[in-house]
């Protein structure tokens, strides 16, 4: 598909903002080729995302999994693959697309203007285009892609990640009781009180945590006794 002055302008705007150069740049247009525009009625092709994004899915989920398996050593398996999961989900890849402002690079029939805000369109352009940057610059390009969502879902991590539930289900399977949470202190005005709660284990303080709600400072102090848990015990002991 010949890429007019025009498009070759816009593509690359998306490659400055995303800070990469590719070196086959119909690579990125056919990413960000829609079936509607690239397959009018009666002809046959594959000049669309759908194979990118076929081959972007599979790189997105072993940088994920790398990217967790350095750093939650602390987890077993089965939490890493529930924790990708929430974390590559549909929601989080096509929000992250609205933030780069890919909806605007996407290339739509015109009968289907209007469909490039969908969540579900925005999620396989960007692994598409995770496709098209692996195909272009290899792994570690692909990388340098993702490594910008990865840690902008890292900030969202205590709240993906349910530390609190994680902590329960060990504590009951090996010492049939609760992590027991307590409300040590409270800072700050009203509108913006801070929280610090510690979390027991049969007595003992195993973690604190700061919030600026219970709940916030509830799951920190999780984290922290889990991560505790397993440096005392070994992450083989817990499931």
């Amino acid at each position: 598909m010949q890429i007019t002055p025009g498009r070759r302008r816009k593509l690359g705007q998306l490659e400055a903002r995303l800070s990469i150069r590719f070196k086959n740049l119909g690579l990125l247009n056919q990413a960000l080729t829609h079936s509607s525009y690239a397959q009018p009625k009666g002809k046959k092709g594959f000049f669309n995302y759908e194979r990118l994004e076929f081959l972007g899915d599979a790189v997105l989920e072993l940088i994920t999994a790398e990217y967790l398996f350095r750093e939650y050593s602390e987890l077993s398996e089965g939490q890493l693959s529930k924790l990708r999961s929430k974390l590559v989900s549909k929601g989080s890849l096509s929000n992250y697309a609205r933030e780069i402002g890919m909806g605007k690079y996407l290339l739509i029939a015109k009968d289907q203007e209007g469909i490039q805000s969908q969540d579900t369109l925005l999620a396989d352009a960007y692994e598409a285009m995770i496709g098209a940057v692996y195909l272009d610059k290899g792994l570690l390009g692909s990388q340098q892609l993702v490594l910008p969502f990865l840690l902008l879902q890292k900030g969202k991590m205590h709240e993906i990640n349910d530390f609190k539930s994680y902590l329960q289900e060990y504590v009951q399977s090996k010492y049939k009781s609760l992590p027991r949470y307590k409300v040590v202190q409270e800072a700050g005005p009203d509108h913006q009180k801070k929280f610090r709660v510690e979390v027991e284990i049969r007595g003992k303080v195993m973690g604190k945590g700061w919030g600026l709600s219970k709940k916030k400072a509830e799951m920190m102090a999780a984290r922290l006794a889990w991560k505790r848990i397993g440096t005392t015990e070994g992450p083989a002991q817990k499931k």
